[in-house]
């Protein structure tokens, strides 16, 4: 089985904890999986994950073909070139007219059984949407199964890019989404249901709770706290600095709290830190909230900035009593290593997560958020996991079962009578 994973950006933990789940939950449909995968800054990924082998998305090297003139012009090329390479003479003609790397590209997504889009958060309105879109019309054009795994995506307005996504997205032959507000955008769209699966976050198929039992968190003082923030520039209601502005002031004051209240020792570690070739370090901000802090809290607060792969930052985290998390990825593996978690959303998938797992309305939104809010909640949260611990740990399994479910549903997609072999 030849598979082409697209899409990916493993220079983030938490998208390369998504890759690695997906790659384990593949290889539980097919033990023969060989695995190839496109997306952004494949050297340092290379380095990184010696073991995998990356190469330049499509979208990248068609910008690189079309010298930054006539994008759209070099993709319908491309586009042409990808459908008749399906037959003889596209083979024999046109193939070898594309620059030898891309040829090599175009080669590798027709030769593959599937093409796998990366799980995650990226069909949403304030990406863009294009550089992803045309990685499934290649596919599509090559005639190669499509699948997208675990995803959040929607909602779409629009209605040039609702007419594109309904195109594209009704002809992909499994698309996996991660919670039932992402189902509702597709059906939306006039995607057939029968192509969509609800799925747990392939990552939790990183758990590693055998190993570091869960626990509730601890009622006496003293706890061991991990903290995860993000800089976010797609507020709605606030201009990104004044949010931004906000969400640091919440964040100092939930840590002096923690420090004062509880006393904490808390350090900030987070799934986006400590590769300089990767466009943000969550670090960055957690130093410029550490520098703000006051009396007790200088001296049991410090930062993490070093790069941790992803079971590396699981098998961390089981060391905390808690972990505040602002990345979604962060709280998934610190779910994963038995660790109890309050989490904070940027986006919709957060608070859909948690609240299958029993904290509907406990969950704070970076959006206008402020001391007291984090500081309540961090209460509520703290005495969510003391009373009912059990409970939530048994959802957090169903979550954990659900993710390699995936493996399920791609062999049953994947079926002989729907994967025509390339020519």
């Amino acid at each position: 089985m030849k598979a082409v994973i697209t899409n990916a950006v493993p220079l983030n933990t938490g998208d390369a904890a998504i890759l690695r789940a997906t790659v384990a939950i593949l290889r539980r449909a097919f033990a023969d999986l060989d695995v190839v995968v496109y997306g952004e800054q494949p050297e340092t990924a290379s380095a990184l994950y010696p073991e995998m082998a990356f190469r330049r998305s499509l979208y990248a090297q068609l910008d690189e073909w079309a010298g930054g003139r006539r994008r759209k012009l070099a993709a319908l090329a491309l586009l042409l070139v990808a459908w008749a390479s399906r037959f003889d003479f596209g083979r024999r003609r046109l193939l070898p007219m594309l620059p030898p790397r891309l040829r090599a590209s175009l080669e590798e997504y027709r030769a593959a059984d599937v093409v796998v889009s990366s799980g995650g958060t990226y069909l949403v309105p304030h990406y863009r949407l294009m550089p992803k879109l045309f990685d499934f019309l290649v596919t599509l054009a090559l005639g190669r199964p499509l699948v997208l795994f675990t995803q959040s995506l929607g909602p779409f307005g629009g209605f040039g890019r609702r007419w594109i996504l309904r195109l594209i997205l009704s002809r992909a032959t499994l698309i996996l989404v991660r919670d039932e507000r992402s189902a509702g955008h597709l059906r939306g769209l006039g995607v057939p249901s029968d192509r969509v699966r609800v799925c747990a976050d392939a990552a939790f198929a990183l758990s590693n709770r055998a190993a570091a039992a869960p626990r509730r968190a601890p009622a006496s003082n003293g706890l061991r706290i991990a903290v995860s923030v993000r800089d976010w520039p797609h507020f709605t209601n606030l201009r990104s600095q004044q949010g931004m502005a906000q969400f640091a002031d919440a964040m100092v004051a939930l840590v002096q709290m923690l420090v004062e209240k509880f006393g904490a020792d808390v350090t900030f570690l987070s799934t986006c830190q400590g590769i300089p070739e990767y466009w943000t370090d969550d670090s960055r901000l957690a130093r410029a909230i550490e520098e703000r802090l006051t009396g007790a809290a200088r001296s049991r607060v410090r930062v993490d900035a070093r790069f941790h792969d992803p079971e590396a930052l699981r098998d961390r985290y089981a060391g905390y009593d808690v972990v505040i998390a602002t990345r979604m990825h962060a709280a998934i593996l610190a779910l994963c290593a038995g660790t109890p978690v309050m989490p904070l959303a940027y986006e919709f998938k957060t608070a859909e997560l948690f609240g299958r797992l029993g904290f509907a309305g406990m969950v704070p939104s970076i959006e206008g958020v402020d001391g007291a809010t984090l500081c309540s909640a961090f209460r509520q949260v703290l005495l969510r996991w003391q009373v009912c611990g059990d409970e939530i740990w048994g959802k957090v399994a169903v979550e954990e079962r659900a993710s390699l479910a995936a493996s399920e549903h791609v062999r049953a997609a994947l079926a002989p009578a729907s994967m025509p072999a390339p020519a």
